[in-house]
C-alpha cells in the first residue's frame, strides 16, 4: 500500500472541507494513493480494506482515512468503472459500502435512487442504444425493466466470461461499459469520487463506525467536479492520481464479482508502484 500521513489545509476550500480539526500542526490524516496486489495473493477486495482499517486504529493518531476512488473491473479485456456499476445496481458505490464517503454523500444516495429505479421506457438517454444494439445482443430483456434491473440482468449474463473472450462476448462486454455511461451520467447520476473519507473509529466508539460525514446540499456544478465525476472514458490500466489531494480520478470506477478469470480492481487512484514482480491493482477473485 502506498500512503502518506497529512494535515487538512485550511487554505484550501476544494480540500475536506467538512474536517474541522482543532490542532492543524500535526497530521490527522492517513492517505491511501494506491493498493496494490502481488501474484499469487488470493485475498478478496473486501480483505483488504479491512486490512487498511486495523492499520488506521493502530495508529494513534491517524482520524481519517481518505482516497480517491479509481476502481474498475475488467471482462474480456474491457475496463469497466465499478463506481458507476455499483451505483446503478446498488445504490452506492464500492468504497461507499466500506464507510468512504463525502460531505453531499446522503443527498447523492437520493438523488441516484430516482434514476436507477426508473423504468427504462422513461428514461432520457440511453433508450436508442437499449433499442438498437441492446436488443440484438440481450432480446430477453423488456425495456419495462428499472435502470437498475436492466443493468443488473446485463452484469450477470456477462460477469463469469472468461478472460480471453469470443468476439460476441467481447461486444457483450463493452456493451455493458457503454451502457452504464449511458444509463448512468448521461442520466445526471452523481457522484465525487475525490477525497472520499471515513472515519476511524476506536473502542468505546466502534458502535458509531457507520457514522458518516456531515450532511450537506450537493455541491454546485462546476467544471472540474462535472469532469472529474462523469468522465466516459475508462484506462485499461488504473491510472495514477497526482499527488495532491485535491487532484480527482478520471475515471471514477464499482463492482461485480468477478469470474476466476476476470479480473477486477479495487484501487485507490494513483500512488508510486510497488516492489511486487507483478503490480496489480486489488483483485477480487469469483
Amino acid at each position: 500500500m502506498d500512503f502518506e500521513f497529512m494535515v487538512d489545509d485550511p487554505t484550501d476550500d476544494n480540500q475536506m472541507r467538512f474536517i474541522k480539526l482543532e490542532n492543524r500542526t500535526k497530521p490527522r490524516i492517513l492517505k491511501v494513493s494506491g493498493v496494490f496486489k502481488c501474484q499469487g495473493d488470493e485475498r478478496k477486495g473486501a480483505s483488504l480494506m479491512r486490512l487498511i482499517d486495523r492499520l488506521a486504529e493502530s495508529i494513534p493518531f491517524v482520524e481519517y482515512i481518505t482516497l480517491i476512488d479509481s476502481s474498475n473491473i475488467r471482462i474480456c479485456d474491457v475496463s469497466i468503472s465499478l463506481a458507476q456499476l455499483k451505483i446503478l445496481t446498488t445504490g452506492q458505490s464500492w468504497y461507499n459500502h466500506f464507510g468512504y464517503k463525502t460531505k453531499w454523500h446522503d443527498a447523492n444516495v437520493a438523488h441516484n435512487a430516482v434514476i436507477i429505479n426508473t423504468r427504462i421506457d422513461d428514461i432520457l438517454s440511453g433508450k436508442t442504444l437499449i433499442e438498437t444494439t441492446g436488443k440484438k445482443l440481450f432480446p430477453e430483456l423488456p425495456t419495462t425493466m428499472t435502470v437498475r434491473e436492466y443493468v443488473q440482468a446485463v452484469l450477470d449474463s456477462v460477469r463469469h466470461f472468461p478472460e480471453k473472450c469470443t468476439p460476441e462476448q467481447h461486444e457483450k462486454a463493452s456493451f455493458l461499459k457503454t451502457l452504464i455511461f449511458e444509463l448512468g451520467w448521461m442520466n445526471d447520476l452523481k457522484y465525487v469520487n475525490w477525497d472520499l473519507i471515513k472515519i476511524v473509529e476506536r473502542g468505546s466508539n466502534a458502535a458509531a463506525s457507520a457514522r458518516s460525514p456531515p450532511r450537506a446540499s450537493p455541491p454546485k456544478a462546476s467544471k472540474s467536479s462535472r469532469s472529474a465525476s462523469r468522465s466516459p472514458r475508462a484506462s485499461p490500466k488504473a491510472s495514477k492520481a497526482s499527488k495532491s489531494s485535491r487532484s480527482a480520478s478520471r475515471s471514477p470506477r464499482a463492482s461485480p464479482k468477478a469470474s476466476k478469470a476476470s479480473k477486477s480492481s479495487r484501487s485507490a487512484s494513483g500512488g508510486r508502484r510497488n516492489k511486487c514482480k507483478h503490480n496489480k491493482r486489488i483483485t477480487k477473485r469469483k
